[in-house]
């Protein structure tokens, strides 16, 4: 064998490996044809085969299909269309939850930079001066996860490039606003968990919506539902937050005994503890739902499973520290998330075992 063809051989071994990202039946069919393709192509650039490594734009390429394929649209295998499925309602789901958040914290900017303080029982104080860029800054961080809303209205209406790009500025704007600090590793990874719950259903939308997804289907009423009904929710839940906040303050300037309970309620009006509660009503669902011939829970159980992995990470990396009430409701949640993880795990598998095969749209049941 000649210096070159050695060469060739090293380079094709090389597109072989990355090739083995895609499913073993779709590489059975198609690999000899891919690995031509890619040799023929290394041969018409400048450096022909002396450069031994695959370039960068056709690794993009076979990851990208990798996904594609594994997160299947029409005419799939039913394994790969389903985990298609549940990544694409994972995305869903997430983008109704992240709404339902911004509408917290619309109403919780509402509450600390709108309204004098002079006018509220407690003395609720804002940040920064009325007219400082500073005030201005952080009433902008506060307003910008609106974006969850935009990117839901945009998934809902067929605009998957709009409600991609929606969902990464309301990842990315925030920590351009308000950057993190992050100095100190405990710090950085306790910032990085907190983050994750957001980041999951931003990365299932992006991957799950692909160029050979199927479209999201939805009843007018139900994607109606799905418009107006976050919102309004996040707004109530923030004036639960700022009633929980008056009832805190006025607790700890007495310093009754109830504060401590009083801070583990508002614990469950947060982003974990949301999450908590959501997941338990998903299970609980999915439960019922398993029990209504010829309805399958496969895809929404898998979906809030994905979505639980990032939730329990949050929770476990804000722990440390916690003590007293406060540790032990952050214990018991990560118990519930722990446990509705497990058991949508359970009811996804099984049900996807019995799943029909025949599914060929996105439906939200």
């Amino acid at each position: 064998m000649s210096e070159r063809d050695d060469e060739g051989s090293v380079l094709e071994e090389r597109y072989r490996r990355w090739l083995r990202l895609l499913p073993a039946s779709y590489r059975a069919e198609r690999e000899e044809e891919m690995v031509a393709a890619f040799m023929d192509g290394a041969r018409r650039e400048p450096a022909g085969l002396d450069d031994q490594r695959p370039r960068l734009p056709e690794i993009a390429s076979v990851a990208a299909l990798a996904l594609r394929v594994r997160l299947g649209g029409p005419g799939s295998p039913p394994g790969a269309y389903l985990w298609g499925e549940a990544v694409r309602l994972a995305a869903l789901l997430g983008l109704v939850f992240w709404t339902t958040i911004a509408g917290l914290y619309a109403g919780q900017a509402v509450l600390t930079y709108g309204i004098p303080a002079e006018a509220l029982p407690d003395g609720v104080m804002g940040i920064g001066d009325p007219e400082s860029p500073e005030r201005a800054r952080l009433v902008l961080a506060d307003l910008t996860p609106l974006l969850w809303a935009v990117s839901l209205g945009a998934l809902v209406r067929g605009r998957v490039r709009t409600a991609k790009a929606a969902a990464a500025a309301a990842l990315v704007v925030p920590c351009v606003l308000v950057p993190p600090s992050v100095t100190e590793w405990e710090n950085a990874a306790r910032w990085a968990c907190s983050l994750l719950p957001a980041v999951v259903p931003a990365l299932a939308l992006l991957t799950g919506f692909h160029r050979d997804a199927p479209p999201l289907r939805l009843p007018a009423r139900r994607a109606r539902l799905l418009l107006a009904l976050p919102i309004p929710a996040g707004l109530l839940l923030s004036l639960v937050v700022g009633v929980l906040g008056v009832a805190t303050r006025a607790a700890s300037r007495a310093e009754t005994p109830s504060e401590e309970l009083l801070v583990a309620a508002w614990m469950w009006v947060d982003t974990t503890g949301l999450a908590s509660v959501s997941l338990a009503a998903i299970v609980t669902w999915c439960a019922l739902r398993r029990r209504t011939p010829g309805r399958s829970a496969a895809p929404v159980a898998l979906a809030a499973a994905i979505l639980a992995v990032p939730a329990v990470l949050a929770r476990a990396g804000t722990m440390p520290g916690m003590t007293g009430v406060t540790g032990l409701t952050a214990t018991l949640q990560l118990a519930v998330l722990v446990v509705s993880g497990i058991t949508l795990v359970v009811i996804g598998v099984r049900a996807l075992r019995a799943a029909d095969p025949g599914l060929t749209a996105l439906r939200v049941p």
